[in-house]
């Protein structure tokens, strides 16, 4: 899929939005680098290999984009979304810690600690991913209302490619690079530093993305 000094440009014949499906004449169009990363665990820890993968090119329609640009301003709908496995963590550890508390044909389970323990950790857990998931959420609502429109619509756009777009390859964990003029304009340090690239990808990465995807020999 990649190679060591090659690298080609993908575009849909007929693009349609990544999120909805439809054609769209009005749409937001985005071009990404793929970065695959494979997770390595042995007894001396963890470590990482990178690659580089294809340029790809993704649309949102502007209606899609709408919409996500309004549920960062409004922002209810789009936590209870963000928060529904917690909601679910914490309604399952309450069900075990009742039905724990008033079963009584289940003495030698109510004995172990780390099962009668197990429900009001599930409660703590959930909460604070709730309200760390509302803080996020409210945090990008403050960046996105001291936005104008154009950049609204592109923040939500691209939002909703890295919400839609393929996350695995095998066992490999993809990760995406905005050809953008923010990005051309950062060195290698800064790239490998705003989307965790080893120092040696963020070099490929730069160099092939100036020269419009190639990488000199």
């Amino acid at each position: 899929m990649y190679t060591a000094q090659h690298y080609t440009f993908y575009v849909a014949d007929e693009m349609s939005c990544l999120k909805c499906g439809n054609d769209s004449h009005d749409a937001l169009r985005f071009r990404v680098l793929e970065v695959h990363t494979l997770h390595i665990r042995d007894f001396t820890g963890e470590r990482i290999i990178q690659a580089l993968g294809e340029f790809r090119e993704y649309e949102i329609c502007t209606a899609c984009a709408e919409r996500e640009a309004r549920a960062f301003l409004y922002p209810a709908k789009m936590i209870l979304r963000k928060c529904f496995a917690f909601i679910g963590l914490i309604l399952a550890g309450m069900i075990l810690s009742l039905l724990l508390a008033l079963n009584d044909s289940w003495p030698a389970m109510k004995e172990i600690f780390a099962l009668r323990a197990l429900g009001p950790l599930a409660v703590i857990v959930g909460v604070i991913g709730i309200f760390g998931k509302a803080r996020e959420i409210l945090s990008l609502r403050g960046k996105v209302s001291r936005m104008n429109h154009d950049d609204a619509m592109n923040f939500a756009a691209y939002t909703l490619v890295l919400e839609n777009a393929p996350k695995k390859y095998n066992d490999n964990d993809i990760t995406y690079i905005p050809v953008s003029k923010d990005t051309l304009n950062m060195n290698a340090p800064e790239l490998a530093e705003k989307y965790n690239l080893l120092p040696s990808i963020s070099v490929k990465a730069r160099e092939i993305m100036s020269n419009g995807g190639k990488i000199d020999e």
